[in-house]
């Protein structure tokens, strides 16, 4: 069954005309060599309507001028309100079971709808929901896919928020339609001109071809997994390689609050023990006694930059490298991550990742070097595990707008491209803290009990280490 479309509300003013930075224009690329949907996925009571889910993703739409910009054929520019006619949003379907994220069968149906309707932002806008209703109406379940292009963990909760508010007006959960500000966007050289003068350009280009060359040279230790070679769709031994599955638990209230406790006592962030949990899980399930381990971080641009842009709907995350030393005991190693983090995101590192990335767009640009730019991902960067913490989520996701449809699970995830196996999440939404895993499914064929159990076992064996007298 698929929804109907709505009328296209009044617009919002438009942005004016921009060009793609490296962060934005990246996926634009990456997307015509893999899955890079972005997801977002709320489980409620109750039944929701397929036609005012429409209406509500387009006026929410309305406010957001990056959804309506469309990147030119062949060049970095946006084209402004390109993306103005009706166009079909809210795909509608029917589970036979209660909505459940355990449920394999419908975690294959969200999975699968994202597999085969990736979203080419040059060609289509760049957003998609997909609305699947149990038959007996008990249950709903909304899953927001957006492009990685153009949303990052904190963009895709504020257009979330603004469907749910839509949404409770036009069904009358709420008497007055909500209040909301155009959410707009700004480019890197925009918000950062200093970083695009001539010298300063250069040298962060200079720098990121000798992090590239030194990690050719470096083999850093990731995750043990059962699979060897390209994570590349067609280029991969695993026909099935591109296949994409999640789990999503909470983490107990006990364990939580004495994280918080433990983090406090040793000076760190949660982040800090969390990463150090999955250095430890790294470094105990895999075959090397020596070497660094390396992982992956997401570091957002938000805050670092300036708090203004917290509200601003576009992709701010940078992907940011920590390397640490195998062996180290549990002081040690937390220290060690805490320094780690502390560089990825300090001005130098994040320069050097963005020059990296302008890198790499060289190659991708041009189709004839397509495959250079997959074996440059592959081995530069160097590991198959990625963590990403988007930290508190600030919305209210408690339910879809109204007490008639109270939330029973949320999980927000990005993509899987190359040569990442798994990301981790631990977001806390709605007060509880959640541990996240968004994974390939041919590296793991049961992850509660191969990745997620253990991680937590390691957690609990750090916090003694720190904590022996509990």
């Amino acid at each position: 069954m698929i929804s109907q479309t709505a009328t296209q509300p009044v617009r919002a003013t438009v942005a004016e005309a921009r060009r793609l930075d490296a962060l934005s224009e990246l996926f634009v690329h990456l997307g015509e060599l893999a899955n890079v949907n972005t997801n977002q996925i709320l489980v409620v009571e109750g039944c929701l309507d397929a036609s005012l889910l429409e209406q509500s993703a387009r006026l929410a739409m309305s406010g957001i001028p990056l959804l309506r910009a469309q990147p030119l054929a062949g060049r970095a520019e946006l084209r402004t309100d390109a993306f103005v006619q009706p166009h079909r949003l809210v795909v509608h379907r029917e589970h036979e079971g209660p909505c459940d994220l355990g449920d394999a069968a419908l975690r294959r149906m969200l999975m699968d709808f994202s597999f085969h309707n990736r979203l080419n932002w040059r060609e289509r806008p760049p957003i998609q929901l997909l609305l699947v209703t149990s038959t007996d109406r008990g249950s709903s379940c909304v899953y927001l896919s957006t492009h990685h292009g153009v949303a990052d963990a904190r963009s895709d909760s504020l257009l979330f928020r603004r469907i749910i508010d839509h949404y409770a007006h036009l069904s009358g959960a709420t008497a007055m339609p909500p209040v909301m500000k155009p959410l707009p966007f700004n480019t890197l050289p925009e918000i950062r001109p200093d970083w695009y003068r001539p010298l300063a350009r250069t040298m962060r280009w200079l720098r990121g071809f000798c992090s590239v060359a030194a990690d050719l040279v470096h083999r850093d230790v990731g995750l043990r997994v059962p699979l060897t070679g390209s994570r590349w769709e067609g280029h991969a031994a695993q026909p099935d390689i591109g296949e994409l599955d999640f789990f999503h638990s909470v983490i107990p209230e006990a364990l939580s609050a004495r994280l918080a406790r433990v983090a406090r006592a040793s000076g760190v962030t949660l982040n800090t023990l969390l990463c150090a949990a999955l250095a430890r899980h790294l470094e105990q399930s895999g075959r090397h006694a020596r070497g660094m381990l390396r992982i992956t971080c997401a570091v957002s641009l938000r805050r670092l930059i300036d708090e203004h842009y917290d509200q601003s709907f576009r992709n701010y995350l940078v992907p940011s490298k920590i390397r640490i030393r195998q062996g180290l005991a549990a002081s040690a190693l937390v220290q060690a991550v805490h320094r780690a983090i502390g560089a990825a995101r300090a001005d130098r590192q994040v320069s050097d990742e963005l020059g990296r990335l302008e890198a790499l767009l060289l190659a991708l640009r041009i189709p004839s070097l397509h495959g250079l730019a997959r074996k440059l991902l592959e081995y530069c960067q160097g590991t198959n595990a990625c963590y990403s913490n988007p930290g508190r989520i600030e919305e209210d996701f408690s339910s879809f707008g109204s007490p008639r449809h109270p939330t029973r699970q949320f999980i927000g995830f990005g993509c899987v491209v190359p040569p990442y196996d798994f990301i981790l999440y631990t977001p806390t939404v709605n007060g509880r803290m959640q541990l996240d895993v968004v994974y390939r499914r041919a590296a793991f064929s049961d992850i509660s009990q191969q990745f997620a159990a253990p991680l937590l076992n390691r957690l609990r064996q750090l916090l003694d280490e720190l904590e022996p007298n509990r």
